[in-house]
């Protein structure tokens, strides 16, 4: 190397040093013939490792293939470019490089030697996977909720007389449908507290009184199909206490209640909704107005619950044990 290029060679060494990517040179059948000081922290390769093809053995062994196929259309494509990981020697941890290089032709237009980069793109690909996980998350929760709102929708139509007696129902569901849903997404788990389920209800159907009202259970955080089930629920026995008033304006009471009983394994969550004050004569039959659909097979079907529902002297019993595994389940 003539003396008058040292000056120039070195400040591009120094260049070349200060970019935030892995710099190298490659012949043209792809064998490498130099590596910056970059590549050699990153990987712990020195000049003996990286030559020719020694470069591939701090990649990715599920990615060495597509890297040796992409050297051999590099030369009719006049292109090099893929993407694999690349071991990092201080973490022993692959990160995801994009890879480029570009031919240096000689005085008759063929290859000389290869000029490439390879620069990171782990924290993007990491973005980008979770982004798929994400839509097709959003998806799956998407083709869920349709599904409860056409279940809804034919369950309601099947015990309504009329459309205003649908439609005041209807919205109704799905209303409360759609405040368990809003607790889902404000919760970065995705779960809901059984007790925001209950007391929104509640709150919803102006039954506050503590004198008449009582609740009793730990913060317990459920997952969507649990929410969603539970939640319906609340809202049917909550709408019946309200549409069938007792004898006496304040005689009607309600006791909600709900425990975790066994062990680790077999733990079960046990959920208890009891009116008290009326006075109800024989027959007691459950009201065909209350959808039974939810209280009961849905929960069955969806929760492996068992339920109950009863109608005592005083008034409406509903009980529900719920494996405590499944209802802590996020699927939708």
């Amino acid at each position: 190397m003539p003396s008058s290029w040292s000056g120039p060679v070195q400040t591009l060494n120094q260049f070349i040093e200060t970019l935030p990517l892995l710099v190298w040179r490659a012949e043209r059948g792809g064998g490498w013939l130099w590596a910056s000081q970059q590549w050699q922290t990153f990987t712990g390769q020195g000049e003996v490792d990286y030559m020719g093809d020694g470069w591939l053995e701090v990649v990715h062994p599920e990615d060495r293939a597509s890297a040796q196929n992409a050297w051999r259309i590099a030369a009719d494509a006049k292109s090099f470019e893929v993407e694999f990981r690349v071991l990092k020697a201080d973490e022993q941890r692959y990160y995801w490089h994009q890879t480029r290089a570009g031919p240096v032709f000689d005085d008759n237009g063929e290859i000389l030697e290869w000029l490439g980069t390879s620069s990171d793109i782990d924290d993007i690909k990491r973005l980008r996977d979770q982004e798929r996980s994400l839509h097709g998350e959003l998806q799956h929760r998407v083709r869920n909720m349709l599904g409860v709102v056409r279940a809804l929708s034919r369950r309601t139509a099947d015990h309504c007389d009329t459309i205003e007696d649908f439609l005041l129902t209807f919205d109704g569901r799905i209303n409360a449908f759609a405040r368990t849903q809003s607790l889902s997404t404000r919760s970065p788990t995705g779960q809901v507290n059984l007790r925001d389920i209950v007391f929104d209800e509640l709150l919803l159907h102006h039954l506050q009184d503590d004198s008449r009202v009582k609740v009793e259970g730990a913060d317990i955080m459920l997952g969507v199909k649990a929410s969603n089930l539970l939640g319906l629920a609340v809202h049917e026995l909550a709408s019946h206490a309200v549409s069938n008033p007792a004898s006496t304006e304040d005689a009607l009471t309600i006791s909600v209640a709900w425990t975790i009983s066994g062990d680790a394994e077999t733990s079960l969550l046990r959920f208890s909704w009891q009116e008290g004050g009326r006075e109800l004569s024989p027959p007691l039959e459950v009201p065909e107005t209350l959808a039974r659909d939810f209280l009961e097979r849905a929960m069955q079907y969806e929760l492996d619950a068992k339920t109950h529902i009863d109608m005592l002297p005083g008034g409406l019993l509903f009980t529900a044990s719920i494996p405590y595994a499944r209802a802590q389940q996020s699927d939708s």
